[in-house]
């Protein structure tokens, strides 16, 4: 049953289908009205690398991106089943951080689509790790990513195109070992942290988060493959 609702999320992520509905117009009117008559509150906090030694300080994390968006049962409950699914298997571990990240995406375009960008403000954090969002008085979820490339295979060296790789005729050749596939092959990846907070905020009230590396809600992968030049050209001559 796992395997079978990790499948429908990737599907459905792939197709780009929105899976998290986000909050009714009257909701995200009310927020707006909050806005305008300052019915307001704060939400600040640093995100940081704890020290390794005692005497030594912590190391901020700058210029991580930080979002805030309303709270929605369904986007939580998509959120924490790719979770789950990246502890049962490669798969699940694989599309855990794309998933979380589109998902994400998805669900904020859509409150732009709506019409309400303020229903989903941005920022990142400064020079010594923190960060502060005025919004309106509400539940809200932030979402924090923090990403490190990490290269694991230098690629081969690709030269120019052979006469016979440029030929549609050579696919069908004397040679069977031209009919298969590319192996793509891993190059790196990007080391990906969320962190992940349910927020209530209060008119007038300021919430401070502590974001370290200790409270990540999902370390996982995004992978980058390099498929040869040869491969590449044959999926291209193929579609004409």
């Amino acid at each position: 049953m796992r395997a079978l609702a990790l499948a429908a999320t990737l599907v459905l992520i792939g197709s780009g289908s929105v899976l998290a509905q986000v909050p009714r117009g009257p909701v995200l009117e009310e927020l707006r009205q909050r806005i305008m008559r300052g019915a307001t509150g704060t939400v600040e906090g640093r995100v940081y690398l704890e020290r390794t030694k005692p005497d030594a300080p912590d190391q901020p994390l700058v210029g991580l991106g930080v979002l805030l968006v309303p709270q929605a049962d369904d986007l939580l409950s998509q959120l924490e089943g790719l979770k789950r699914a990246s502890r049962d298997s490669v798969q699940g571990f694989r599309a855990a951080a794309p998933g979380v990240r589109d998902l994400v995406d998805e669900y904020e375009t859509e409150l732009w689509r709506a019409g309400y960008p303020d229903a989903a403000p941005r920022t990142v954090t400064d020079a010594t790790g923190t960060f502060r969002l005025q919004v309106p008085a509400g539940a809200w979820l932030l979402v924090a990513r923090r990403s490190i490339f990490v290269k694991t295979h230098s690629p081969r060296p690709v030269g120019p195109p052979s006469a016979l790789a440029l030929d549609p005729l050579a696919l069908y050749s004397t040679s069977q070992f031209q009919h298969f596939q590319p192996i793509a092959r891993l190059t790196g990846f990007d080391a990906v942290s969320f962190w992940l907070r349910e927020v209530e905020v209060t008119q007038g009230e300021t919430v401070a988060l502590d974001l370290h590396d200790r409270g990540v809600w999902l370390s996982a992968v995004e992978e980058e493959h390099d498929i040869a030049r040869r491969g590449r050209l044959s999926r291209m001559t193929k579609k004409r």
